[in-house]
């Protein structure tokens, strides 16, 4: 019940930010639930599975390049060209996942990051599929005619259909098979396997729906900017997505999107509040959130919500007690 009213409450603020934001803020609102469909597919794998992973922001990156060289160089509609992403970095995914079959903790989380320092790099050497230092564009996503003079609100709802189809896939996994399988692994591994629970491939399934989900992404954060290069997916934007991960809720879909904002906006605000500072105060900013919410703010929002609930019926916890 409080979860569902904590999804029709974020339903309605969605709903609303149109009507409330400026053009250009709306577009920074979209960016940010790029970055959440991103810190969707980490919840998944990270709050879920109990598996680490620090190169979120190279496979974020991988569905954005995805989607720039299928339209710039082959002239695929940039729509046309997400699910591919998505594909492309399910298997991406699937290969970043190997060591987790044999690593665990702190050396899977060295060596995935690793993959995100190697990134970049290895954008320049594939310079001609990529474009090297000079990016890719990405032509402009033309809005429908009822939307022609509202591009910003059109790029929006694109954004939000996918994040919305994203949040579905990710409610279908968690409340099938694979879901009850993922939390067993995560909670014993030993217990798992001996109810029959296939650890090779709840591990590499789980590594697939989160990267194709960064790699989904990704190809919407290419579609907002019109254009990317790879100063955009430089290793510490893993970190980042990992913070929005842990800030948001790691265990919560609505999690993610708060997670989004945070990273999206924070930082941005921090420096204007003091320039010279803004990394300080970003980082007390964080430290708080942790000491006032450690599950995140889902978590927060949550117990509120309960103690809202619990003061409107104070006797509904009896009530259930009798059932």
């Amino acid at each position: 019940m409080r979860r569902a009213a904590t999804i029709i409450g974020f339903v309605l603020v969605a709903a609303l930010l149109p009507a409330l934001l400026s053009g250009f803020q709306l577009q920074q609102v979209s960016v940010a639930i790029s970055y959440a469909i991103a810190i969707l597919g980490l919840n998944l794998l990270m709050g879920f599975a109990g598996q680490i992973c620090l190169a979120q922001g190279t496979l974020f990156g991988i569905g954005a390049y995805v989607t720039a060289i299928l339209n710039a160089t082959y002239g695929s509609h940039p729509l046309a060209a997400l699910p591919a992403a998505a594909a492309v970095t399910a298997l991406a995914g699937l290969i970043v996942g190997l060591p987790a079959l044999r690593l665990q903790g702190l050396q899977l989380a060295i060596i995935t990051f690793g993959v995100a320092a190697a990134f970049p790099q290895l954008l320049l050497k594939l310079g001609t599929w990529t474009g090297g230092v000079s990016g890719l564009p990405i032509d402009f996503l033309e809005p429908p005619a009822f939307l022609a003079d509202n591009s910003e609100l059109w790029l929006y709802l694109m954004t939000l259909a996918c994040a919305g189809v994203a949040a579905i896939i990710v409610s279908l996994v968690l409340a099938g098979d694979v879901g009850r399988a993922l939390r067993a692994q995560r909670d014993s591994s030993q217990i798992a396997e001996a109810f029959g629970v296939n650890l090779v491939k709840t591990k590499l399934w789980a590594f697939a729906i989160s990267s194709a989900l960064a790699g989904l992404g990704g190809g919407v954060f290419a579609i907002l900017n019109g254009f990317i290069s790879p100063q955009s997916f430089l290793a510490p934007l893993s970190i980042t997505i990992v913070i929005g991960s842990i800030v948001g809720g790691s265990t919560s879909i609505v999690g993610a999107f708060v997670g989004g904002l945070f990273i999206t906006f924070v930082p941005t605000w921090t420096s204007n509040i003091n320039l010279a500072l803004g990394n300080v105060i970003y980082a007390l900013a964080l430290i708080g959130i942790m000491l006032l919410a450690r599950g995140g703010v889902a978590g927060l929002l949550d117990r509120f919500t309960a103690a809202l609930t619990t003061r409107s019926n104070p006797n509904g916890k009896a009530g259930q007690s009798a059932n």
